[in-house]
């Protein structure tokens, strides 16, 4: 297999399974988070729920961009829509993603004031933040992406908007900025929970283990283990887009089988970010134990509904003559 058919089949395949696996995955996640009693205490629900719905559209996207006949080249409208839903659904998953673990480390901390900011009033405040600032930054992809028919490609209309968006909007907003934010925030959070569990100050003990309910504990763990994997598969892409744009001025002297190459890579890379957009779920489910159980407790219930079902059945009535003698 060539080079070329290699990163032609993954650019094919890849969209396919992601969205087979993530979709799912992300609507058992919204289910269980959003009816479960204890789950909707914790103020990380809100950015988890804002990441679900991000993710779900993120891989429909994707699935419909590797269809040729809903390709971003099919019509301009098809053109505008999917390169700007695509920018903000990816900048508002990457975006609920950092909160969750800025929540996270708010909740740890063992400053008092920090630890306000981690709260259900904030989360909702927040919440329809991402989408409302994606969606305002991202305008300008409506007015100047269109379709060439010279090439029948969707492609920018206008130089300097391509430079920015190449160059500024869509490697930092989208991979570079949140993969700094996650790690610094996991390195913090990380070290909050060093630091309450090596104190030998009992009563900061004492009160850390009063205001962190299990499920909080477990809420912090689903949340460093997401954001460790959600690094680790944004750094090959950040490390690409520094190269590609480190390289910029030298794509007219590389060769044929360069080209190739770093299509290739181009590919592999993509697919790995775009882990991060379908294993939340998974992750979740590995990294906490209280969710395994929760989760089995939901199935076990629908099952039991399913075969608790009430049926009309038909009960034989005995009746026994009645006889009165009349007293005299």
């Amino acid at each position: 297999m060539s080079v070329l058919q290699a990163a032609a089949d993954l650019s094919f395949w890849s969209p396919i399974i992601l969205f087979f696996i993530g979709v799912p995955g992300a609507f058992v996640s919204l289910i269980v988070f959003t009816t479960t009693k204890q789950c909707r205490h914790s103020p990380t629900v809100y950015y988890v729920v804002g990441q679900s719905l991000s993710d779900v559209a993120i891989l429909l996207i994707v699935l419909l961009q590797s269809i040729p006949s809903t390709s971003m080249s099919t019509s301009s409208i098809s053109c505008k829509l999917l390169v700007f839903f695509s920018q903000l659904t990816v900048a508002s998953a990457m975006t609920f993603l950092c909160l969750s673990a800025f929540d996270r480390w708010a909740c740890t901390s063992r400053s008092v004031t920090v630890r306000q900011l981690s709260s259900l009033h904030t989360a909702r405040c927040i919440f329809p933040f991402p989408f409302i600032v994606w969606t305002l930054i991202n305008i300008p992809y409506l007015i100047y992406c269109d379709v060439l028919p010279s090439i029948s490609s969707c492609v920018f209309t206008n130089a300097v908007f391509a430079r920015v968006s190449v160059y500024f909007l869509a490697p930092i907003f989208s991979t570079l900025l949140p993969l700094f934010v996650l790690m610094i925030f996991c390195m913090l959070t990380y070290r909050n929970i060093r630091l309450v569990t090596h104190s030998h100050i009992q009563q900061q003990q004492h009160s850390v283990r009063a205001r962190s309910s299990t499920w909080e504990q477990q809420m912090t763990r689903m949340m460093i283990a997401q954001t460790v994997f959600s690094v680790l598969c944004t750094l090959p892409r950040s490390v690409f887009l520094i190269y590609t744009i480190a390289t910029v001025d030298e794509r007219a002297m590389r060769s044929y089988d360069q080209i190739v190459v770093e299509l290739l890579i181009d590919q592999i890379t993509l697919f790995i970010v775009s882990l991060n957009f379908a294993s939340s779920f998974y992750i979740y489910f590995l990294s906490s134990a209280r969710l395994r159980a929760t989760i089995t407790s939901l199935v076990r219930n629908l099952f039991t509904l399913k075969h608790n079902q009430v049926v009309p059945c038909s009960m034989p009535l005995s009746t026994h003559p009645f006889t009165a003698t009349k007293q005299h």
